[in-house]
């Protein structure tokens, strides 16, 4: 069975997370900014309008300190972290293996639910793209003009390093970071792996 590896890292990976368990849904939103016109004769017209910003949702459980799935992070530390970066206004890198997702997002909502009697949190975090915006400096004087901003593509950043998780190979985590896993002997080089085959969870590589 397949497995996704969900990582969320902020301020260039200053600060990154996976969750303890993976989520079991990950729903993707590629809305279209279209525009309904409606005709002098009766009707309407639908015109594209370019598509608009990503929009990801993640559900899952954050697992009680007695859950065998627990691994040594509260729910409320994982809640207050996604809480101090919600808050911040800052965006977050997003990366989920085997899709295309790898872009900055800001947390829209972080939705939480409790059952009586149990000690896990259920979490859903909804996410929508952000895009990276330069602003040009405003002229002064008689001829002076609104200031104009200009985007740019968002490009995909890697990350310093990246923590191995179950499930993890040099190859899978190359084809992940890098693009391709034939650079998978990059990633070996620079941490000094001598025997792929042998990479331990919980191990911190450098990209």
């Amino acid at each position: 069975m397949n497995t996704r590896t969900v990582l969320l890292w902020h301020n260039n990976g200053e600060t990154q997370f996976t969750f303890a368990v993976n989520p079991a849904n990950i729903t993707v939103s590629r809305p279209n900014v279209n525009r309904t016109v409606s005709l002098a004769m009766g009707g309407q017209l639908n015109l594209w309008g370019g598509r608009g910003l990503r929009e990801v949702r993640l559900d899952t459980f954050l697992p009680r300190e007695s859950s065998p799935f627990f691994d040594g992070r509260s729910p409320d530390t994982i809640l207050s972290l996604l809480k101090s970066w919600q808050d911040s206004g800052d965006p977050i890198r997003l990366i989920i293996s085997g899709t295309d997702i790898n872009d900055a997002f800001l947390i829209e909502d972080a939705s939480q639910s409790f059952r009586e009697g149990d000690g896990d949190v259920w979490l859903s975090l909804r996410l929508r793209e952000y895009k990276f915006q330069n602003v040009s400096r405003q002229q002064t004087g008689q001829n002076a003009q609104p200031a104009q901003t200009t985007q740019r593509e968002d490009e995909r950043i890697t990350p310093k390093t990246y923590t191995v998780v179950k499930g993890d190979t040099l190859w899978d985590i190359a084809a992940r970071f890098y693009g391709s896993g034939t650079k998978w002997a990059e990633i070996a080089e620079k941490n000094g792996i001598t025997n792929p085959r042998l990479l331990q969870i919980g191990t911190v590589l450098y990209l």
